[in-house]
């Protein structure tokens, strides 16, 4: 049986529009957060599949000392049973590494440049790189050795803290979209008063009239979210375009998982399904409350 509301439609009622416009701001904040974390944690995985378990060697000297050195630790690291490869880097790739810094071709082909080699060990553990480090040093004591595990585990305690701060956002977006819930209820009741008491009168029951301000919540919430969400695309179109412009080499370029994309169109509405219950459970207290 289709019970006819005694509230207004959403698009007539002020506190309607208040409550989509606070959901429409918090879901924007949320998505914000939301892409932050996706991005960070993509980013980190990106740079952990692809330098984990590697070293860089830095030989500084002359180009006729650097090139004999390098060719002779070359050598010694592919006998080392730890090793899984190790080979020179070609002066072209380095000027090419340099050139997003630099941006002059002719600079960059003056610099004395050390030999760099690339290291990938069979297993990334201490141990490991502290035989790698000494077969180095015996054959070069001047050589200067880049373990990436230790920025690596620095950028993933960053990329640590800025989860929690993206979760304590979130989780401050979804405080005030209850207490909003809560308020602009109790307001819908005080406005209603004299309603109620007539239903009451000829029988209504609490679950009945709280279930109508629940529903109009869920509406109005879910208005507001996809509002929220319409607002966020172009601010996630301009941060993809920004990425974009960020040379390869400055910036590997980050791919959003599929759970993120999942995560971001359920705000809106678990945001609806939130505001839903919280509806519910005020005015059924304050109905309990009322003589």
């Amino acid at each position: 049986m289709n019970v006819r509301s005694f509230l207004p439609p959403v698009r007539r009622s002020l506190m309607g529009g208040f409550l989509s416009a606070i959901v429409a701001v918090l879901i924007f904040i949320s998505g914000i957060a939301l892409t932050a974390v996706g991005s960070i944690s993509a980013l980190v995985e990106n740079w952990n599949t692809s330098v984990t378990g590697t070293l860089t060697v830095q030989i500084i000297g002359s180009p006729s000392t650097t090139v004999s050195k390098a060719t002779a630790v070359v050598a010694a690291l592919r006998q080392l049973p730890e090793v899984k490869r190790a080979d020179i880097i070609a002066r072209e790739r380095i000027q090419e590494l340099l050139k997003p810094w630099l941006n002059d071709d002719k600079l960059i082909a003056d610099l004395p440049l050390p030999a760099l080699l690339d290291v990938e060990l069979n297993v990334p553990s201490a141990l490991s790189v502290s035989h790698v480090t000494a077969a180095i040093k015996a054959i070069a004591a001047d050589a200067i050795i880049d373990d990436h595990r230790v920025w690596l585990t620095r950028i993933a305690n960053f990329a640590q803290g800025l989860r929690y701060v993206a979760l304590a956002l979130m989780t401050l977006a979804l405080g005030a979209l209850v207490l909003t819930v809560a308020f602009a209820t109790r307001a819908s009741l005080t406005e209603y008063v004299h309603v109620i008491e007539v239903l009451h009168f000829v029988g209504a029951r609490d679950a009945h009239i709280a279930s109508q301000f629940s529903w109009r919540a869920l509406r109005q919430t879910l208005w507001g979210g996809v509002l929220g969400l319409m607002v966020f695309a172009p601010a996630l179109a301009g941060i993809a375009w920004l990425a974009r412009r960020i040379d390869v080499g400055v910036l590997p370029p980050v791919t959003l998982p599929l759970p993120y994309w999942i995560g971001l169109g359920l705000l809106a509405p678990a945001a609806a399904l939130i505001a839903s219950v919280v509806a519910m459970l005020t005015v059924r207290r304050s109905l309990s409350n009322m003589v």
